[in-house]
Parts: structure tokens; C-alpha cells; sequence
């Protein structure tokens, strides 16, 4: 006795599956109807190379931040540094 049953697809494997209307608008249509990025965008900030040590423990506390926050973590390390620095006046005087 075979069983000639077939199991219903899932969205998802409607999703993944070329042809089927519920794959949607194509990448590239997506893309072709996306609006021009505006001219009036800030420019990309540039970063010097960087190597420190941190302790295992900032290390676990900046890996878990920038998971839960969805912030990349030279962006946390410039907002921690920043408010360091605008604590601490000796970092705005020019070395000799």
C-alpha cells in the first residue's frame, strides 16, 4: 500500500520558488523603482587602523550591546570614546 499523499509547500518554500506568485517583485524590479540617493548625503566618515586589548569581560559586555542594539561596534567604541573625551578637558589641549 503506497501512500500517494503529497504534503502541502509552505510560504517559504512558495517564497524560494521561481514562477509562483508568491515569490513578489524581483530584486532587480525592486531596485530599478528605489528612489536616488540624495545628493545632500553626509559623506562617509573615514577610520584610522586601530589594535587594543580589552578585558574579557568589555569585550562579552560590547559583543552583547552591539547584537541587542543593532549598532556596529566602532560606532559604540566612538560614542564611549566621545563621552570620555567631553569629561576629560586635558584631551581638547594640543600636544607639545
Amino acid at each position: 500500500m503506497s501512500n500517494s499523499f503529497k504534503a502541502p509547500q509552505d510560504a517559504v518554500s512558495l517564497l524560494r520558488r521561481p514562477g509562483t506568485k508568491a515569490q513578489g517583485p524581483s530584486a532587480r524590479s525592486l531596485a530599478a523603482d528605489a528612489a536616488p540617493e540624495p545628493a545632500s548625503r553626509a559623506p562617509k566618515k573615514s577610520y584610522l587602523p586601530f589594535s587594543s586589548r580589552l578585558t574579557p569581560e568589555h569585550h562579552q559586555a560590547l559583543d552583547q550591546l552591539a547584537y541587542w542594539s543593532r549598532t556596529a561596534k566602532v560606532d559604540i567604541l566612538e560614542a564611549a570614546l566621545a563621552a570620555y573625551f567631553a569629561a576629560h578637558p586635558d584631551s581638547q589641549t594640543p600636544l607639545p
